[in-house]
């Protein structure tokens, strides 16, 4: 039976040395005599409102002794509540106890002025916290835990212990980080260094954090200060991995990145490879023939596949990896032994490599700190061939493709691990990945129908890398639960439709997954405008620009980097619809973003493209990023309506409107008074003799127009469909229109004003040809009558109606027709001498008078 991970690590845990488990108990013995005298002011107080545990400390004592490799720690913790026996009541500390020996010098509890001596009978359990054990990683750090009984309201806490020992990987080096914060308040705070006079300690602040004082005692040097802050609050999310806003201060022995490098080069040196490497070293060479690119790649798929990670780090194997042949053997190691296996199996064969230290959270900021061993959390393997660098992460997982693709990790800065190194060496970052979205969502014309949504991705290079490791952790079933219920974020109530499809391309580093589903009754209800609604949403980009509400934030705001988008939506739609959104375009030297809306035919298409260029936005542009992260949201989302398309009947005889028709004919009776009473009307003053010129050159053209124009007026009236009775009885069984009264209304404005321009063309045939001097003036009102009706008429049919176009421009509801004859005639009337001598006859009644 196959054991499993958590059972060979019990296994190995069994056979631990013995002293390690004597080492572990927690002895007692009285306080230290090296200890410098401290003189704490017991009497002071804390300001109550900083108290939000119901206890604080009225002293915090740290005193360590770089020469005995002692750490000695003195706290005295006041209960001023109940909620303070709850939460302050229980005594842990942590400790290794494979180089660390957990000593207790004094437990009391005092109250009412008497001393309780609780440590003769302190019952302490010893529990292992294995913290990083989800990252299979195994520390051996142990915790020593107490819970005091009886503690009341007004007691104080006393307890001091001390850790003897340190890691033996470090050469008894001070290399140590102290923060000078303290989540609860500290009334009495003292802490110091205790070192002989020719150790040359390097101390470094950040965040305006205070340098120790420094005397001479009893033969020492003493480096020390009082000085500790409350820790503010600070929900600010999204920080970068390497900003630390916490007042701190670093203290190393080590001079410069040189003495870190020979001290790594001495821990990672092994002796020759044992027959088992050897033959590994033998069968890839076999592999890859005489090609050292193939052998590079056969190797490091072999240490990244093949030698699963994980980690026993305990004691000096912090630091120290386990040898080639050990890793091989036991077929697992962690980040420092897979990259020593790698660089061993790499050098074999002629290729130069070295292991390399980063740190994956500080990245570029650790050459801010003072040269440590501790400065760096991870191991990779710098390489060299045919003059290319190649920076090689072993304990990455199913990385595919040529080497040429390969993509440099983002960890920015190395400590190459060679007898020549000097400082820090960059990681210039060449190849990224890059994502390609395609949905293509199919709405239904009518209600209650479901919509379709198609959905291919493809992850180039690094991303399909992530993306492989992702999809090899779940099943396919799980997987496309997961996009499921994202999509359903989106659209509500969606079903797959077919089984999510997986292709890899490993030789090209292209991973693609295909994804299809149905949108149940896609089309909704808007309940303030009564249409059919659909909202086209976008893949949000606050995962990658995460949204802030305003620019006053004063810290530095983490973005995904580096990322590389290319996303279109594709909405294939039952009409034309007509598009307002704007084109968007920003750039600047953290992201860019792009997004571009184009409509072809029944098509719609969203195009975004985002990319990164820092890991973060700085403090300084954040109102800036603030504005444009609003504008980028905006383009997220696209409303359309949709009215159900209005059926046009066809008329047959006997289905008339019969009361419209009625209507027509006495719209028309008045019209005719109304433009015989216009047409009696003049202008201008009789003037003899009246000798108009005849109609002829451009007004020859106009003749044609206005001739034309009542037999146009006409035909467009009698295929109005207001006269088929149908039409009003289908208005009248639809629910989805609001005010049908309303909706009818305007179909009666329309008969009439339908009425109201024929007789109005009419009219001004009449005026033309007799050369009336009103004329002028009624066609330039009957321009300006039509190009009014047809803009408001477009309108409302088109929210009644769902007609979301109007037409092209050329046809004849198009407002372009009267507006390019407005434009053309009325300035030739009023300018022309020949129009103006024309146009000048009055009614003849002014004539008789």
């Amino acid at each position: 039976m196959t054991l499993t991970l958590k059972k060979i690590l019990l296994l190995l845990l069994a056979v631990l040395p013995a002293v390690t488990q004597a080492q572990k108990k927690p002895g007692t013995s009285p306080t230290p005599s090296w200890l410098v005298p401290c003189h704490p002011n017991l009497q002071q107080k804390p300001n109550a409102k900083h108290i939000s545990d119901g206890f604080y400390l009225l002293l915090a004592e740290t005193q360590y002794h770089a020469e005995l490799k002692s750490d000695y720690h003195h706290y005295i913790r006041q209960i001023i509540s109940e909620a303070g026996i709850q939460n302050g009541s229980e005594i842990s500390v942590d400790y290794d106890p494979q180089y660390e020996k957990l000593t207790f010098h004094r437990l009391v509890v005092k109250r009412d002025g008497q001393e309780i001596n609780r440590l003769p009978g302190a019952a302490f359990k010893v529990l292992q916290q294995e913290e990083e054990l989800s990252r299979f990683i195994y520390s051996g750090t142990y915790t020593a835990y107490l819970i005091l009984e009886d503690v009341r309201k007004g007691d104080q806490i006393e307890y001091s212990y001390s850790l003897t020992g340190s890691n033996p990987i470090f050469d008894q080096k001070v290399d140590e980080q102290y923060y000078q914060v303290a989540t609860e308040p500290v009334v009495n705070y003292y802490r110091n260094i205790i070192a002989r006079p020719e150790r040359q300690l390097h101390f470094k602040p950040f965040n305006d954090a205070a340098l120790p004082q420094q005397r001479n005692w009893n033969g020492f040097t003493v480096y020390e200060w009082n000085t500790i802050r409350l820790q503010e609050n600070d929900n600010i999310s999204n920080l970068p991995s390497w900003y630390n806003p916490f007042t701190r201060l670093q203290v190393s022995e080590y001079n410069n990145w040189q003495e870190i490098a020979r001290w790594a080069q001495h821990i990672n040196t092994t002796a020759a490879p044992g027959p088992a490497v050897q033959n590994k070293i033998a069968a890839l060479k076999q592999q890859a023939g005489n090609n050292p690119e193939a052998y590079l790649q056969a190797a490091l798929r072999f240490v990244q596949d093949d030698i699963r990670y994980m980690g026993i780090e305990m004691g000096e194997y912090s630091h120290r990896p386990n040898t080639p042949d050990r890793v091989l053997a036991q077929r697992f190691g962690d980040c420092k032994d897979k990259s020593l296996l790698l660089c061993t199996l790499l050098n074999a064969n002629g290729i130069s490599a070295h292991m390399a230290y980063v740190n994956t959270e500080l990245k570029g900021r650790v050459a801010q700190r003072l040269p440590s061993p501790t400065a760096f959390n991870h191991a990779i393997v710098y390489a060299i061939l045919r003059g290319k660098t190649y920076w090689l992460d072993a304990t990455l997982s199913y990385q595919r493709g040529s080497l040429a693709s390969f993509c440099e990790p983002d960890y920015q800065l190395a400590l190459v691990i060679t007898d020549t190194t000097t400082r820090l060496t960059p990681i210039h970052k060449i190849n990224s990945g890059h994502i390609a979205i395609r949905e293509t969502l199919t709405l239904p014309a009518e209600e209650g129908q479901d919509g379709a949504l198609r959905a291919s991705t493809a992850w180039y290079r690094e991303d399909a890398d992530e993306q492989r490791a992702a999809l090899a952790a779940a099943s396919l079933q799980d997987k496309e639960a997961t996009f499921l219920a994202f999509y359903r974020k989106f659209y509500g109530d969606m079903t797959l439709k077919d089984s999510m499809a997986v292709r890899d391309n490993p030789d090209s580093n292209v991973l693609r997954v295909q994804e299809s589903y149905v949108i149940r009754h896609l089309w909704k209800k808007d309940s303030a405008t009564n249409k059919l609604l659909f909202s086209v949403i976008a893949q949000s980009p606050s995962d990658i620009l995460p949204y802030v509400t305003d620019g006053n934030r004063k810290t530095p705001l983490a973005i995904k980097y580096p990322y590389d988008l290319d996303y279109q939506i594709m909405v294939n739609t039952p009409i034309e619809w007509s598009l307002e959104q704007t084109p968007l375009h920003i750039k600047n030297d953290y992201y860019q973003f792009d997004f571009t809306a184009t409509r072809s035919g029944k098509q719609i298409v969203l195009a975004y493209t985002l990319k990164t260029f820092q890991d973060h936005v700085p403090v300084a542009f954040m109102p800036q990023y603030a504005r444009e992260i609003r504008e980028i949201q905006k383009t997220t989302s696209l409303d359309l309506y949709l009215r159900p398309a209005f059926v046009q009947p066809v008329s047959q005889p006997g289905n008339r409107n019969w009361l419209a028709v009625v209507l027509a004919i006495c719209s028309a009776a008045v019209f005719a008074y109304l433009a015989k009473q216009y047409y009696q009307h003049s202008v201008l003053p009789v003037r003899y003799p009246l000798e108009p010129l005849p109609i002829g050159g451009w007004l020859s053209l106009l003749a044609i127009g206005l001739v034309f124009s009542p037999m146009f007026e006409l035909i467009v009236l009698c295929k109005a469909e207001v006269f088929n009775y149908e039409t009003w009885a289908t208005i009248s069984a639809r629910k989805d229109m609001g005010n049908i009264s309303l909706v009818q209304l305007f179909l009666i404005g329309e008969v009439i004003i339908r009425v109201f321009m024929l007789c109005y063309s009419v009219l001004l045939a009449v005026l033309f040809f007799n050369r009336r001097d009103t004329f002028p003036f009624a066609l330039a009102t009957y321009y300006f009558i039509t190009t009014l009706y047809l803009f408001f008429f477009n309108r409302i049919n088109s929210y009644y109606f769902g007609d979301s176009t109007q037409g092209g421009v050329w046809t004849p509801n198009s407002i372009l027709w009267p507006l390019l004859r407005m434009a053309l005639w009325v300035p030739y009337l009023l300018t022309s001498p020949r129009a103006k001598a024309t146009f000048i006859m009055p009614h003849p009644a002014r004539l008789e008078d």
